[in-house]
């Protein structure tokens, strides 16, 4: 027998579902219109305007420019009566210098509209309020800590995301407290300011920039060993001086810092690397000049409680799971979802776009961004989203559980 809850869920499924399947085409269009014009972060104009147009045209309350950032938008609607909690979608569509869409963005795009449209089709039953943020500026720019700073998630209950990864779709539930699910990063800009001199007449006379940011490099090499596992420093040469024969007066490195845990990045490894800096530039002579490169993004807080309601949903509506390798969960990179998730209870579903590994950030994941087996992963990921924001807005317990999970990791 069939419970009343049951046919509820079989009538949202079979609801949801079926407006995701009828804008598959419009979806997979709006997916490969996107990763057709790849912008890079802040300049998605083609992106935030072909995505707010549609949702638009499907009657969603559109605001443009939101947050002072000119390619971010909100499309809201409100359901039953209006009251109850706010659930956001988080689109994202900026891409990587050169390489295009190879971080799949055009799908996490996708995934949101077709989120939007399947909460949409339930929004006769739906109390509060669905809103599709669209996010720009993920690869670097911090497009969602500018919109956090200036109140846009302000109201939202919870949020849900979307993201490709490789080849392998899990949804882990058992999480520990004290787990991080991505690495806090910032950034710096280190700048050494010599003398130029003829570098064969009179190299006496000259201050070597340069040498100064070839020390920094051999300093934070010394530093590895001593820092927490987790830690990573990257960095890379961007000015280096003009001609061989002439001391650089001007050299300059961007580096990217990160760890698991954000006090450890922000308490000892920024200052861990300023002192290398500050004692290359004692040894050279050189003045240094500290610019922040990268805004910092936080680690990611998973929650338990989305994550059951994720699981189960992606089986109903079938997506192929895997089961979650030994050891720590989550990526090993950075994102200013981060951010997000340690403000506001949140979950972004990593889903495999690709039979075979295949490594983000590539020229290979920009061409499967756009292959028949991520544009139908995305929609599935579209429809176990659509769901799983049906449940949270029609359970208030089951929203406050996941509000309760939120508080107990901050304070693990």
């Amino acid at each position: 027998m069939t419970s009343k809850n049951d046919s509820s869920k079989q009538s949202l499924t079979k609801t949801a579902t079926q407006a995701i399947e009828n804008a598959r085409s419009l979806l997979v269009d709006l997916a490969l219109d996107i990763h057709a014009h790849p912008e890079l972060n802040y300049e998605e104009r083609h992106a935030a305007q072909v995505l707010s147009d549609t949702l638009e045209k499907y009657g969603f309350q559109v605001e443009r420019g939101v947050g002072g950032v000119e390619t971010a938008f909100t499309a809201s609607l409100s359901g039953r009566g209006g009251d109850g909690a706010t659930l956001g979608i988080l689109a994202e569509y900026d891409a990587l210098p050169e390489i295009g869409h190879g971080c799949g963005h055009n799908l996490i795009a996708m995934a949101a509209i077709g989120a939007g449209l399947g909460l949409q089709a339930n929004l006769g039953v739906l109390p509060g309020k669905i809103m599709v943020i669209g996010t720009p500026a993920e690869e670097g720019g911090g497009g969602k800590i500018r919109m956090l700073n200036e109140g846009v998630f302000e109201g939202v209950d919870a949020v849900l995301s979307s993201h490709p990864s490789s080849n392998r779709t899990v949804i882990p539930t058992d999480i520990p407290l004290g787990e991080s699910w991505s690495l806090a990063m910032v950034g710096y800009r280190y700048i050494f300011h010599g003398k130029a001199a003829h570098a064969a007449a009179m190299p006496h006379e000259g201050v070597n920039a340069l040498n100064g940011v070839i020390h920094l490099f051999t300093g934070i090499d010394s530093l590895r060993q001593h820092l927490r596992e987790d830690t990573r420093i990257h960095g890379v040469i961007t000015d280096g001086g003009m001609a061989p024969n002439v001391v650089p007066e001007f050299a300059a490195a961007n580096f990217m810092l990160r760890c698991r845990d954000r006090d450890y990045l922000s308490d000892v490894i920024v200052g861990r690397v300023l002192a290398a800096a500050e004692g290359a530039a004692a040894m050279t002579g050189c003045r240094l000049e500290v610019q922040e490169y990268y805004p910092f993004y936080e680690n990611v807080r998973p929650n338990s409680v989305i994550a059951d309601l994720l699981l189960n949903n992606a089986g109903v509506i079938g997506l192929k799971l895997d089961e979650p390798l030994a050891g720590r969960q989550g990526s090993a990179a950075s994102t200013d979802f981060g951010n997000v998730s340690q403000s506001i209870p949140s979950y972004e579903l990593r889903y495999a776009v690709s039979e075979d590994p295949v490594a983000s950030h590539s020229r290979e994941m920009a061409e499967t961004a756009t292959t028949d087996y991520a544009l139908d992963a995305a929609i599935n990921v579209a429809k176990t989203m659509a769901l799983t924001a049906c449940d949270l807005l029609l359970s208030p317990d089951m929203l406050s559980a996941a509000h309760s999970d939120f508080r107990n990791r901050g304070e693990a």
